[in-house]
């Protein structure tokens, strides 16, 4: 183990699970494709855009799914992300890469609501997201090689420890969306 807790290797390298070869869409900062990219270049380079998902489940009784990270995610492993996210594989598009996502890391199906895309910047890479809510009381069943579990939490007390709570990026800004969809509103959640 590093000093941050994180699975190492021999040469003391952060293992990971996730495959560095895997090929993403480049993209523009209009969202166009350009060319490929290689994950493990689009996670060091944040000139490399590239596409992700993130889905937010939000049960009948207001509680927001969220999915804790694996130690073993190239980034913010034991972070928690948006209920069920990933990226955009080369060739695939926003929808089926959510329905997908939400298959694997929950292992439920539920119809999904776009609330628009948001580009999202962090040190290690920038990506556009499609942000989608989804209603389902489950059962989940949280990926045992991609999560470290989840938990439920009700939107207010989400809203509340997002700056003790250690969040990807991307979660923190599909906060900043649902709560600025909540305000105009476009959008309502149960309570």
């Amino acid at each position: 183990m590093s000093d941050r807790g994180l699975p190492t290797s021999s040469d003391g390298e952060h293992q990971t699970t996730d495959n560095p070869d895997e090929l993403f869409d480049l993209v523009n900062e209009h969202d166009e494709v350009i060319g490929t990219v290689r994950r493990g270049d689009a996670h060091r380079d944040p000139s490399q855009l590239h596409r992700s998902v993130q889905i937010l489940v939000v049960t009948s009784a207001g509680c927001i799914v969220l999915q804790r990270r694996s130690m073993a995610k190239d980034l913010f492993p034991g972070y928690y992300c948006a209920s069920a996210s990933g990226h955009v594989i080369s060739g695939d598009d926003y929808l089926r890469t959510a329905h997908r996502e939400l298959r694997e890391e929950l292992g439920i199906r539920a119809e999904l609501t776009s609330l628009g895309t948001a580009l999202v910047r962090s040190p290690q890479e920038t990506e556009w997201t499609a942000l989608y809510l989804a209603h389902s009381d489950g059962p989940f069943a949280f990926d045992p090689v991609e999560t470290a579990g989840g938990e439920l939490m009700p939107w207010d007390e989400l809203r509340a420890r997002r700056d003790t709570l250690p969040m990807t990026p991307a979660l923190l800004v599909a906060i900043e969306t649902v709560e600025r969809l909540l305000a105009s509103g476009a959008l309502s959640l149960p309570v």
